[in-house]
């Protein structure tokens, strides 16, 4: 179904871009907007698996590779992946010499490679890429008999499902308008019918109703509705692209109602499939229909909403045509000053990318001009128009050919130049498109009876005049006519069955009305004194709730007056404590002058454990939380204060991490304290030697709710038989009892050094619940 989207979606952009690209560059941009393999609308049939790495190379931009891969494959997969080359440069964008030379030496080696085998398939191959090479480089004899031979030799294996895509690739390769063309499209028709291939009839429906919107656009509209029912039965939901072109039928029918209907239906199908790629071209349907019947607000309406999609140089072949007519619109509004200024604006910033856009623009331009008496800018412009109308393949420019020479016709005859102003309106009626176009016709032969008129040609003159009004009437008139009386009889019908049901029914209303009416007053006193009742209750509602509210909000400016109060005194009891043992410290300090030896050392720790207390209320203190201490800046500076303590320089490399962790004070305390114990028997006994590359690092991380405290030194580490004596040393004792407090798992192992472990459940600071609790309760 993927392949069916891309080549459904190629084949509506091919048709609607008007010979802007070629096909090719339409199946790249389908597939781009996919999100495909740009080889999916051509490697039907093909396996695509782990054995077949070609497309996957090829799709990832490495060519070089893919064709390397050739020498180290056989059988299948290098058949497919001949093919696969051969298919990506034979349909790159464009027809380049080199590429379609490329393309030719890999279906030659498919060929040369398949002729063989016993399946034809990889033989067929071979002939549609020679074959579709050919066609590309315009040498139709040689196109034509490579599908000869790929025609033979499928007739020959009786295989007819091969036959008929054969076939249709043949009449895809024939110029527009060759007369082989129909007897292939009914022979390929009656093999998908016979063999119930219903993509295969869809995709010739796709190639012959495009070739038939010149030369038969009355057959267009019978094979777009089977295209809709073969969609149908294979449940393929992407209907906008029929339902488009029968709204563009029915549009150059002049057939509002037509175009109204399936415009409506183009829109629900793009919000069905959630496809707006084509957007902006389903809205200027819209734009078409309002400004036809004279409702140019709501046209420059619908021209905005086309234009409100990306104005990218890459989609501008979606939208630049709704800028164009936008132009158009505001000149059919009286307001041709405005259209000359935004098309200039425009183009300068987003100038035309083909000769079509370029022709159309010139031409809605030079009307502008005209309009606005500026007679030189307008010949330029028509003059313009009319070089590159020449030089584009009339097969593709639809209806606004025939538009633009009608104003150029027009032009001239306001100038009284009778014969230049005949000349464009013979064009028009040459145009292949005319005959399925009253609204050209009529343009047309009213400049005809104005020309004859004016030279004095008064039988022409009649005659046209008559086919100008046929045609006039035929203008939303005929068609609509029929339509609108149908709906006007139908609506007359119903309203007069409903004015009888009314009629019999208005004696047994008067009668209910009476007795409803007394009822009614009884009703209404009985609500009137119900509402005030309620509204009495909800204003003393208000009242209670009023009061609550003003209770409420003066106890909780007390409650933070007393929480502020609370936040101060702690904060003060936490200066006031760090003070204190700061005034110990300094007391400690003044003794050890006294002392030497391990008195000296122990009057030392007592000050380093005491610093490490103090430093975590002057945290407090000093931080806007009283109740939590953020141990990413605390255990640096602890650790910052021991190396200088114990005048440890750079013969002690410290290796500090740790997490923004927030710990409450209970834990805080003792985690600084197990720190400056670990450190300060580090560095007092893990290094007696001296020798260099001594280090120590301490690690705080948290994960989820959990923290590890590591400690470790490269030093001569402890014995075990030291661990095993728990007595030993205060220093040891103080880890064990603070790691118990905090409630945490300590390992100590002694062995390349010694390695303290500290695995503990963090407390969530008391602060922190108060605000939780606060905000819930809020």
């Amino acid at each position: 179904m993927k392949r069916f989207l891309v080549q459904s979606t190629g084949n509506f952009l091919y048709g609607v871009s008007q010979g802007r690209i070629d096909k090719d560059s339409a199946m790249i941009y389908s597939c781009d907007i996919y999100q495909l393999s740009k080889l999916t609308p051509y490697n039907e049939d093909y396996k695509t698996g782990k054995d077949y790495p070609g497309q996957a190379l090829i799709d990832a931009g490495k060519v070089e590779q893919a064709t390397q891969l050739l020498n180290s494959i056989k059988g299948t997969p290098r058949l497919q992946l001949l093919a696969e080359l051969g298919n990506y440069y034979l349909h790159r964008a464009g027809a380049d010499k080199d590429d379609l030379a490329a393309a030719s030496k890999y279906a030659n080696l498919l060929l040369q490679e398949s002729t063989n085998a016993t399946d034809p398939f990889w033989q067929v191959q071979a002939y549609w890429l020679l074959g579709n090479t050919g066609a590309q480089a315009r040498d139709l004899e040689k196109s034509q008999g490579y599908f000869v031979q790929a025609v033979a030799l499928c007739r020959k294996t009786g295989n007819e499902p091969l036959l008929g895509r054969t076939l249709l690739y043949q009449a895809d390769a024939l110029p527009p308008g060759a007369p082989q063309k129909e007897n292939i499209f009914r022979e390929v028709t009656a093999i998908a019918k016979k063999h119930h291939l219903p993509i295969l009839e869809h995709r010739t429906l796709s190639i012959s109703s495009l070739e038939h919107l010149q030369s038969n656009p009355a057959l267009v509209e019978k094979e777009v509705q089977r295209l809709m029912e073969i969609q149908k039965e294979i449940g393929f939901l992407h209907n906008q692209f029929g339902n488009y072109t029968l709204s563009f039928l029915h549009l150059v029918k002049a057939d509002a109602i037509g175009t109204l209907k399936y415009t409506e239906m183009v829109m629900n199908d793009m919000v069905a499939t959630k496809d707006t790629a084509f957007s902006a071209i389903y809205c200027m349907r819209q734009a078409n229909l309002k400004s036809n019947t004279k409702n140019y607000d709501e046209a420059l309406y619908w021209c905005d909403r086309a234009l409100s999609v990306p104005l990218t140089k890459e989609t501008q072949l979606v939208w630049y045509r709704a800028f164009i007519y936008r132009v158009s619109v505001l000149r059919w509004m009286d307001r041709p000053a405005a259209a000359v200024q935004y098309a200039d604006s425009f183009s300068r910033i987003h100038p035309p990318l083909d000769d079509l856009d370029k022709m159309l623009l010139t031409a809605e331009t030079a009307a502008s001009y005209e309009e606005l008496g500026n007679e030189k800018m307008a010949l330029e412009n028509y003059l313009q128009f009319l070089d590159l109308a020449q030089h584009f393949p009339p097969h593709f420019t639809y209806g606004e050919t025939m538009q633009g020479y009608s104003m150029v016709a027009n032009f001239y005859l306001k100038k009284k130049a009778f014969g230049a102003a005949k000349q464009y309106a013979s064009l028009i009626l040459a145009h292949p498109l005319v005959k399925s176009s009253p609204a050209d016709l009529a343009r047309a032969y009213t400049i005809l009876f104005k020309v004859d008129s004016a030279t004095g040609n008064y039988a022409s003159a009649i005659s046209n005049l008559q086919q100008y009004q046929l045609y006039t009437d035929s203008v939303y008139s005929l068609n609509q006519r029929k339509a609108m009386d149908a709906l006007t009889v139908r609506y007359e019908t119903q309203k007069k069955d409903q004015d009888i049901r009314i009629l019999k029914q208005d004696s047994q209303l008067q009668k209910a009305q009476l007795s409803r009416s007394s009822m009614i007053g009884r009703i209404t006193l009985g609500g009137i004194a119900l509402l005030l009742i309620i509204v009495g209750l909800l204003y003393n509602q208000y009242r209670i709730k009023r009061k609550s509210s003003l209770d409420a909000l003066a106890r909780n400016t007390v409650l933070q007056q007393l929480l502020d109060e609370k936040e101060w005194l702690l904060r003060e009891v936490h200066h006031r404590v760090k003070n204190n043992l700061q005034t110990i410290v300094s007391l400690l300090e003044s003794q050890s002058a006294y002392l030497e030896n391990d008195a000296l050392l122990a009057i030392q720790e007592s000050q380093n454990r005491i610093h490490a207390m103090s430093l975590i209320h002057q945290k407090l203190y000093h931080d806007e939380n009283v109740s939590s201490v953020n141990m990413g800046n605390y255990l640096p500076e602890l650790i910052q204060y021991l190396r200088q303590s114990y005048n440890v320089r750079n013969n002690v490399c410290f290796n500090v991490q740790v997490d923004e962790i927030e710990l409450d004070v209970s834990q805080a305390i003792p985690l600084g304290l197990i720190v400056n114990e670990a450190i300060t028997n580090a560095i007092k006994y893990a290094f007696p030697r001296g020798a260099t590359g001594q280090s120590i690092s301490v690690a705080l991380l948290a994960e989820d709710t959990r923290a590890q405290l590591y400690v470790a030194d490269n030093g001569i580490g402890i014995k075990p038989a030291v661990l095993a004596a728990r007595a030993h040393g205060l220093g040891l004792k103080l880890i064990r009892g603070l790691a118990k407090d905090i409630e945490a798992e300590l390992n100590i192992n002694g062995d390349n050094g010694t390695t303290i472990t500290i695995s503990f459940e963090i407390s969530q600071p008391l602060g922190n619940v108060a605000r939780e609790k606060t905000a819930i309760l809020g």
